[in-house]
């Protein structure tokens, strides 16, 4: 009940007609805002442009972070604290502190303005946490699994498919969860680097929020939190039913 607390004057303020300060409850109701939100082609635009970004960056993600983790915690190396630190970085230095460096690269590169620029620039802070997600599935690996898959003649990319996936899964699960979550939130990079041309709902949302219509803020909102949580169950189930697919023995 707690948790579910600030999400009723959301729901009240989104059917809201003249929600005057100090009065408990509206005066008037109104279904004026979903009309609006959802008449508004901007909207399902951005709702595109969010669910393709968040699940592009959770797969590269995923691709990406699984061979890193297993890197960093099998492979003996003197380099290796230097590699976590460069791995890790962006979970250290707070991405407005960064965000003018990586701007100008972008800019260099000709990726500001297009979809691709903004899914590489949400790889950046939500790599880390997918890979801090399969580190930490590795240590409870056993080596001697692997060590015996190879000694029967299991190719690295067999090993990969039957052994170390579905072992992996639960912190596949995770890390693509927490990926899909910072991608579908993000909103100063994807503004930066999207430079008005890529929309998605956080960047419908803030104006509202800020200093626009409060009613159509707070659809934008409950829309937005549906949105989350149906993103990330479809994406999570297409995981399992997918590497179900792939790692059956035939």
């Amino acid at each position: 009940m707690v948790v579910l607390f600030p999400f009723i004057p959301l729901v009240l303020g989104s059917v809201s007609s003249g929600w005057r300060f100090g009065e408990i409850l509206p005066s008037n109701y109104s279904m004026d805002g979903y009309e609006y939100v959802l008449k508004n082609r901007s909207t399902w635009v951005g709702m595109g442009y969010n669910l393709s970004i968040a699940y592009t960056v959770a797969v590269i993600n995923l691709f990406l972070a699984i061979p890193a983790a297993r890197f960093l915690f099998r492979k003996k190396s003197r380099f290796k604290g230097i590699y976590m630190v460069i791995l890790f970085a962006p979970l250290i230095i707070p991405s407005l502190s960064s965000v003018l460096g990586i701007h100008y690269s972008m800019i260099i590169y000709g990726l500001t303005d297009n979809l691709l620029g903004v899914i590489l620039v949400n790889i950046i802070p939500s790599f880390p946490y997918v890979l801090l997600s399969l580190y930490g599935s590795f240590k409870g690996f056993p080596k001697r699994l692997e060590e015996s898959a190879l000694i029967d003649g299991v190719s690295k990319f067999q090993m990969y498919r039957y052994i170390i996936l579905p072992i992996l899964l639960p912190g596949i699960l995770i890390g693509s969860t927490i990926s899909i979550l910072i991608s579908l939130s993000e909103y100063i990079l994807t503004l930066l680097i999207g430079g008005g041309e890529i929309i998605t709902l956080p960047i419908l949302m803030f104006p509202y929020l800020s200093s626009g219509d409060k009613v159509v803020g707070a659809v934008y909102a409950i829309l937005f939190i549906l949105f989350n949580v149906i993103g990330i169950l479809v994406f999570e189930l297409g995981i399992r039913f997918g590497l179900k697919k792939i790692t059956k023995v035939r």
